[in-house]
């Protein structure tokens, strides 16, 4: 059980204790000291920066979308947010600037902390906004290619967490260039985050072939993946669409979606079932071609350091970082090294984990020379566990840590 867990929890006892367990509107035992309330000034922020998990049939284990959800929950969201730990962003503000980030602003997190320790008021009962459902729509706008799972997966009510990997064939009869992907999920509730392949080998087919129910598991997955995914997607984290820049789908290949599903204590004892959408984005043959560069760390020796790097080979702009770090760290820096010496900051995790795997996007993709160095740096904590598993892009599992720098032929490319 995650000490995350734990905390909401025991902040949500504690909560329904003080008010003798009822979840009254106009009385608390907390003198209201707060300039903020709820219905104008908190609704939007935990609409914005907590909706697409913490609502009803969400993800998350509670809504913060409404007063009567969100009220008893006020000392559990000042801890999460005083600890930086929600929303879920990783990323260092200002080692490194990125298209997806998902940091609080410092006045949205000063209000939440003055509403949620100064009397959590409700605010004029005339202005109580209406909760978001499921979105509708897509986020990016009509995709180019929309794919559906062949049938529903179930997640039986004695399972809790599971990884599976779908095939979802194209059909295209030619090459086309995919700028991006996005999900639907089918079952809100239990789809934790999804990564999106292309397969020209035929590889997940077979895999597929082999496995009595829908998909396959990691178990029988052992060959794949073997490359980087198109895209990551996670309820919450803005999916990115490059303008100029795009990766090859070829004539016939398959996406496959692996989908890693997850229930809460609220859904744990439920079944669900799920028949998630992949969108695609369409570029075009002018589009400069994505690819991507591993980077593996050596096996720990011991010392509270991991330090490795990579040479960029030809003039390149990076688009991305997408680290995997499998090993209780302190911190991860990750910083380019131009033949001149000059020092370019990429990306900086504070107490990463695996829990919500991110590709970080740059909002401006940073020019590397031939010659440059892609240089990471680890710091440890003392006794740090390390427990191998399978990555999201066929690295080696013994390595404690690995990213990829996803890239395209050097230039300034459109935002």
């Amino acid at each position: 059980m995650s000490t995350r867990y734990v905390r909401w929890c025991l902040g949500a006892a504690v909560a329904l204790v003080a008010v003798g367990g009822q979840i009254e509107e106009t009385e608390t035992h907390t003198p209201i000291a707060s300039r903020w309330n709820y219905n104008e000034h908190l609704f939007p922020i935990f609409r914005d920066n907590c909706g697409s998990c913490h609502r009803d049939g969400g993800i998350a284990p509670m809504s913060l979308v409404s007063y009567r959800s969100a009220y008893p929950w006020a000392q559990s969201i000042r801890e999460e947010v005083l600890g930086l730990r929600m929303p879920p962003w990783k990323a260092e503000d200002g080692f490194g600037d990125f298209r997806n980030g998902h940091a609080l602003p410092a006045h949205e997190m000063d209000m939440i902390l003055e509403w949620s320790s100064g009397g959590y008021p409700q605010g004029p009962r005339s202005q109580s906004p209406a909760a978001p459902g499921e979105p509708e729509e897509w986020p990016l706008g009509p995709p180019a290619l929309e794919l559906r799972m062949a049938e529903p997966f179930t997640l039986d009510w004695s399972t809790n967490e599971v990884v599976r990997y779908f095939v979802l064939p194209t059909g295209t009869t030619e090459e086309r260039f995919v700028t991006g992907a996005d999900v639907m999920p089918g079952a809100a509730a239990i789809v934790r985050d999804v990564a999106i392949y292309i397969d020209a080998t035929g590889t997940a087919r077979a895999l597929d072939a082999e496995d009595d129910g829908p998909g396959f598991g990691e178990a029988e997955g052992r060959d794949f993946p073997a490359t980087a995914p198109l895209a990551l997607w996670s309820p919450g984290r803005p999916s990115v669409r490059q303008e100029d820049a795009a990766r090859t789908l070829p004539a016939g290949a398959d996406i496959v979606a692996r989908v890693h599903y997850k229930k809460t204590w609220i859904t744990e004892g439920e079944e669900f079932a799920d028949q998630s959408r992949i969108g695609l984005y369409a570029g075009d043959e002018s589009d400069r071609a994505v690819e991507s560069m591993l980077l593996s760390s050596p096996e720990r020796t011991g010392e509270l350091t991991l330090t490795f790097s990579q040479e960029v080979e030809t003039d390149v702009s990076a688009l991305a970082v997408l680290p995997e770090v499998a090993i209780e760290a302190k911190d991860v820096q990750v910083v380019a090294v131009t033949p001149t010496g000059t020092r370019v900051p990429m990306l900086f995790l504070r107490e990463p984990d695996t829990a919500w795997p991110t590709r970080y996007w740059f909002d401006t993709p940073i020019d590397l020379p031939a010659g440059s160095t892609i240089e990471v740096n680890a710091i440890l904590h003392p006794g740090a566990d390390f427990t191998p598993g399978r990555s999201l892009f066929g690295a080696d599992p013994s390595a404690p840590i690995r990213l990829v720098v996803d890239y395209a032929a050097a230039g300034a490319l459109a935002d």
